[in-house]
């Protein structure tokens, strides 16, 4: 964990002391330094991220040579940006921003479960900061209703499709009008969302209803009315048809509806942390 020695920002308990550091790509890279190491390893370069409370550092690199810490850090801060560059060109998406002039005014009595919302551009660090990364599908969550305690809106992306979770806080306004491109991705993601799938598939004795691909991985709700509790949600694989394990169970469909959006936006940042761990270790 990072902590605060005298205002300096310490690298764990190492006695390295960062000096320079920059966020990009979902991650912090620090260039940290400490003159008292016993082996001459005076420079640091490491990756760092938070996931919660849990701080995790990676691919750290000491050295005795500053001019090698100042290569190997900036390399990491070029390399990362060459990436998410050669993604956003793969998309070939345009990058203007969407403004409180293309959404109808944000009213929080209004339902906006499957409606297409802008998020406000200053959600997204500045290397995402683009108008295709704005424009998601609502799919539920307890913020999407009117008049809610809740706050969380589970959406699809409408550049790429995956699955994700924002707050209602961080939501600019429902779209007045879609560009061509974000009108075909819509039409897509709608039509895998309800797809049928060719027989009925089962948790159990539960029928599952409702379904979301994440990855290799499904999410799926099913109901039972029999049950005590008659709604439940599972995950399984998408080669192993009807195999669901880890099974919740509820008393409600929209408790269940939750838990299922819910489900699938942690498999979706999962899957978002591994392929950045992937990309640092080529």
């Amino acid at each position: 964990m990072m902590s605060e020695q005298n205002e300096k920002r310490m690298v764990s308990n190492t006695g390295y002391e960062v000096r320079q550091s920059m966020q990009i790509g979902g991650k912090e890279i620090l260039l940290a330094e400490n003159m008292k190491a016993e082996d001459g390893q005076i420079y640091l370069v490491a990756n760092y991220k938070e996931h919660g409370i849990i701080a995790e550092y990676s691919q750290a690199v000491t050295s005795d040579d500053y001019l090698e810490a100042v290569q190997d850090f900036t390399g990491r801060i070029s390399g990362e940006a060459e990436t998410i560059r050669a993604e956003q060109n793969a998309l070939g998406l345009p990058k203007d921003l969407f403004t409180a002039e293309h959404c109808h005014p944000h009213d929080y009595s209004e339902n906006i479960e499957g409606k297409v919302i802008a998020i406000k551009s200053s959600v997204f660090s500045p290397e995402y900061r683009r108008g295709d990364n704005q424009l998601v599908l609502v799919s539920g969550g307890s913020g999407a209703h009117a008049n809610s305690r809740g706050s969380a809106v589970y959406c699809y992306h409408l550049n790429n499709g995956e699955h994700t979770r924002f707050e209602r806080r961080q939501v600019l306004g429902v779209v007045r009008e879609l560009p061509d491109w974000a009108k075909e991705c819509l039409a897509r993601i709608q039509n895998e969302i309800q797809k049928p799938t060719a027989e009925k598939e089962y948790a159990g004795r539960y029928e599952i209803t409702e379904r979301i691909e994440v990855g290799q991985k499904v999410l799926a709700l099913g109901h039972n009315e029999k049950a005590a509790q008659p709604y439940g949600t599972w995950e399984g694989r998408k080669e192993s048809k009807s195999s669901f394990d880890y099974g919740h169970y509820f008393s409600t469909y929209e408790d269940a509806k939750a838990d299922l959006q819910d489900r699938a936006a942690k498999e979706q940042q999962y899957l978002d942390r591994h392929k950045r761990s992937d990309k640092e270790s080529r």
